[in-house]
């Protein structure tokens, strides 16, 4: 025999003594052919499915009953969340109103400022015309005055 060969045959030979190790090792259960204990057991366990039923009702109902509660608890965040949107943005308008009353504000302020100034630049400019007016008219005097004795002192 060819070398290749007897090396299969080798193989072949352990694989057939391990399964056959291993199944002495292992055995398989016995079966049993008691007619009366399988139809015993097979009544035991379709008595027992409705109550396998019930449970997975009542499992069925909890789960509808949570996913209800679930929808209304989504239904009442989005009305809030809903809610909250309509008072932000009416919050928004009423914040851009009071921005623009305070801008108002400030002008009419700014410009009560000015115009007082003006009032007060004004009377002062008036003040000092007046009073100018009135050296001025005193200096005048004077100086006449003044020349009018040097003049007398000539003749």
């Amino acid at each position: 025999m060819k070398p290749k060969v007897k090396h299969t045959y080798a193989k072949l030979l352990c694989s057939v003594l391990l399964l056959l190790g291993l199944s002495v090792i292992f055995p398989a259960p016995a079966a049993k052919a008691n007619y009366f204990s399988d139809l015993y057991n097979g009544l035991q366990n379709f008595s027992e499915l409705p109550g396998e039923v019930n449970q997975l009702q009542e499992s069925y109902r909890q789960t509808t009953e949570e996913l209800q509660q679930t929808k209304e608890q989504l239904g009442q965040t989005l009305q809030q969340m809903a809610d909250y949107q309509a008072q932000n943005a009416a919050l928004q308008e009423q914040n851009r109103q009071l921005s623009q009353v305070v801008d108002e504000l400030k002008n009419d302020r700014t410009a009560r400022e000015n115009y007082y100034n003006r009032i007060k630049v004004t009377v002062i400019t008036g003040l000092a015309l007046v009073l100018g007016y009135f050296l001025l008219i005193r200096v005048l005097r004077l100086g006449m005055r003044h020349r009018s004795r040097k003049g007398d002192r000539l003749r």
